[in-house]
């Protein structure tokens, strides 16, 4: 049920070029850096480990909405020098999404943990629905 080439369920190229091209725009905010993630099944359920570092944990969101699973990073670190002889200035901006389809859970059934700049996210397979031939009438 877990699909790492979520733009399958989402209807094929067609839908898949707007993504594209809006990743493409947000590449000054830095979104093109993405950020690395592990995916381990086990019996019941997925464990999700995202690499975050320096990433506070109010600037990470967690969204479930039509069977995908969204994290979504937005930081923004700004250094204000006293001095107005400055050689050098420096900003960071951060923002980033990855989305997983994980099918139709339960969000009380999922449950995440943020220490030591790794994001873990763990929730239960999706339930199959029952399978069989349908009858033409």
């Amino acid at each position: 049920m877990f699909r790492i080439a979520p733009f399958r369920q989402r209807g094929g190229f067609g839908s898949f070029m707007p993504q594209a091209f809006s990743d493409l725009l947000n590449w000054t905010e830095g979104s093109w850096q993405g950020f690395s993630v592990d995916v381990k099944e086990t019996e019941g359920s997925y464990e999700l480990k995202a690499d975050l570092p320096g990433i506070a944990k109010d600037n990470i969101h967690i969204g479930l909405n039509d069977g995908y699973l969204t994290i979504a990073v937005r930081q923004e670190d700004v250094r204000e020098e006293e001095k107005q002889n400055y050689i050098r200035r420096e900003r960071r901006r951060v923002a980033n999404q990855r989305s997983f389809y994980v099918g139709n859970i339960n969000p009380a059934d999922v449950k995440a943990e943020h220490k030591d700049g790794v994001l873990e996210i763990t929730f239960p397979k999706a339930q199959a629905g029952p399978q069989g031939q349908i009858p033409i009438h």
